[in-house]
């Protein structure tokens, strides 16, 4: 009986490792907002490194916007990090893709996304912690 117990302990002990692994690999999600805007931002793993970024651009009532260029510029003012700027990648789920950007220390990051569509440039911006 104990060395059943001592399993089941094991076991429990296990899972829920696996379960604190997939939090941590969790994105960090961003969303920006304005009347003509929506954009959700995925940072992967949101974590000091290297991450990559998923822009999703989509129109004030979510529908996806047909964009003809997207800018990501991130900076850390506080730190003296100066904007880093990246063009996206629009990629085949429709989404626009950022890849190896690189976050060098924690803290409270200014994230700046100007998108290009045929008629105007939307711009909106957020800051998101990295822990």
């Amino acid at each position: 009986m104990r060395l059943t117990l001592l399993k089941a302990g094991i076991l429990n002990a296990i899972a829920t490792l696996a379960i604190f692994r997939l939090a941590a690999a969790a994105p960090l999600a961003i969303h920006i907002h304005s009347d003509r805007a929506m954009f959700q931002v995925l940072v992967s793993p949101g974590s000091v490194g290297t991450n990559n970024f998923v822009l999703q651009l989509m129109s004030g009532d979510g529908n996806l916007l047909r964009m003809k260029e997207a800018t990501m510029v991130l900076s850390l003012p506080a730190r003296g990090i100066e904007p880093l700027e990246r063009k996206a990648v629009l990629g085949a789920d429709g989404y626009w893709h950022v890849g190896d950007v690189p976050i060098a220390v924690a803290g409270r990051w200014h994230l700046r996304i100007d998108a290009l569509t045929v008629f105007e440039k939307i711009t909106l911006e957020d800051e998101f912690d990295v822990p």
